[in-house]
C-alpha cells in the first residue's frame, strides 16, 4: 500500500505537548537543565584542575587522569562557546 501524498501526521507521536503553554514549559525545562549541566561541568573543571587523581583515594594512572581532565576541559570549552543570549532571554521569560 502506498500512503497518500498529503497524509496527516499521526495523532499521537509519543508524549508531545498539547498546547503552546506546554511547549514553552518543555523548552524552558530543557534549557534550565542545560544551564545546570553547564555550571556543573564548569565546577568539575575547576576541581579537576587542582586535583591530583594519581594519589589516594583515586589512584588513576597518569594516562587516565589526562583522559578525564581532557574530556571535561574539552566539554567545558564547547559549552562555554555556546552563545547564551537566546537561552538567557527564554529563561528570563519563565
Amino acid at each position: 500500500m502506498i500512503p497518500p501524498q498529503n497524509a496527516p501526521p499521526p495523532e499521537t507521536v509519543g508524549g508531545q505537548p498539547v498546547n503552546g503553554y506546554e511547549v514553552n514549559s518543555l523548552v524552558a525545562s530543557h534549557l534550565r537543565r542545560f544551564v545546570d549541566a553547564q555550571r556543573s561541568i564548569g565546577q568539575d573543571r575547576d576541581w579537576l584542575a587542582a586535583a591530583d587523581l594519581k594519589v589516594e583515594p583515586y589512584l588513576f594512572t597518569a594516562a587516565q587522569e589526562t583522559d578525564i581532565k581532557s574530556a571535561i576541559l574539552t566539554l567545558d570549552d564547547a559549552l562555554d562557546a555556546i552563545d547564551m543570549t537566546f537561552v538567557n532571554r527564554v529563561l528570563g521569560m519563565y
